[in-house]
C-alpha cells in the first residue's frame, strides 16, 4: 500500500468525501462500477433507478444530482489530493463503484463510492507543472467527461448545467484558508488559476475550457467560483427549496 494511503491525510479525505476503499458493503441496496454507465443503455436504466430513488420528477433532474454528487465523490478529492499534499489519486472506472445504502442509516438517498484499486502518483523530480496537468488530464478527459457526455444524453440534460455542477464542488477546495500558511495558500490558488483560467479544453476532453465561464474575480483579485450560478441544477424541482446560489432567485 502507498504510505499516503495509511496516512492520516487520506483519513480525512476519505471522511469528508464519503469514499471507501474495499469491496461494497453487503447490505447496499444497489451498486454499479463507473465504467457501466459508458455504455448507454446501462446509463439510462441507472439514471431511471435513481430518478424513482431520490423522488425526482424526471430523468433530467436525476442526471443533474448524479453529476453534482459525482462531482462531490470523484473531483474534489481528487482535486484536494493535489493542491493540498501534492499526491496524485489515479483509478480506471471499473475500479470506482457506486452504491446506495438505505437512507434511514445513511442519511441520504445519494450514492457513495468505493475504490478498489488506486494509484498514487506525487511531483517527485519533475516540474510540478507538467505533473498537474496530467492529474488533471485522467482526471476529466479520461474519466469524468466521457462519463458526463453520456449521463448528459441519457438524462436529456446539458452539458453547462452539469459542468456548472461540477464546478459548485471544485470552488470550495480552492477556498482560502487562514489556518493555512501562504505558502500553501500560494499554491491553492494557483492550481485554482490553472485550472479555471489556464488548462486548455483538451485537459478535459473538450474543445475549450468548460469552467472558465463559472468563475468571478473578487475585489481582491482573487480567483472563485461565481457568486450565482449561470445555469440552474433543477434541484428545486425536487425539493421545496432552492441552492443558494440558484440564478432563479
Amino acid at each position: 500500500m502507498d504510505p499516503f494511503l495509511a496516512s492520516d491525510a487520506w483519513k480525512e479525505l476519505a471522511n469528508d468525501y464519503n469514499l471507501a476503499v474495499g469491496e461494497v458493503p453487503q447490505q447496499s441496496l444497489k451498486s454499479l462500477a463507473l465504467s457501466e454507465l459508458l455504455e448507454g443503455e446501462s446509463c439510462r436504466a441507472y439514471i431511471n433507478w435513481l430518478m424513482r430513488h431520490i423522488g425526482a420528477p424526471n430523468s433530467s433532474v436525476a442526471a443533474s444530482m448524479l453529476v453534482k454528487r459525482m462531482g462531490r465523490l470523484l473531483v474534489a478529492p481528487v482535486l484536494s489530493a493535489m493542491s493540498y499534499h501534492n499526491q496524485g489519486i489515479g483509478m480506471k472506472l471499473e475500479n470506482c463503484r457506486l452504491f446506495h445504502l438505505d437512507d434511514s442509516s445513511a442519511g441520504t438517498t445519494f450514492p457513495f463510492m468505493t475504490l478498489s484499486d488506486i494509484s498514487i502518483t506525487a511531483p517527485d523530480d519533475h516540474p510540478r507543472e507538467t505533473w498537474r496537468a496530467e492529474v488533471i488530464r485522467q482526471l476529466f478527459a479520461d474519466r469524468l467527461t466521457p462519463l458526463m457526455k453520456h449521463i448528459a444524453e441519457a438524462g436529456s440534460v446539458s452539458m453547462a448545467i452539469l459542468w456548472e455542477n461540477v464546478m459548485v464542488r471544485i470552488a470550495p477546495v480552492y477556498a482560502h484558508d487562514e489556518n493555512q500558511d501562504e505558502e500553501w495558500n500560494q499554491r491553492v490558488r494557483d492550481d485554482f488559476f490553472f485550472l479555471a483560467n489556464e488548462a486548455s479544453g483538451e485537459l478535459y476532453g473538450m474543445r475549450k475550457n468548460p469552467i472558465a465561464s463559472f468563475t468571478e474575480t473578487r475585489e481582491d483579485d482573487r480567483l472563485t467560483g461565481r457568486s450565482k450560478r449561470l445555469t440552474c441544477c433543477l434541484y428545486y424541482q425536487m425539493a421545496p427549496e432552492y441552492c443558494l446560489k440558484c440564478p432563479k432567485l
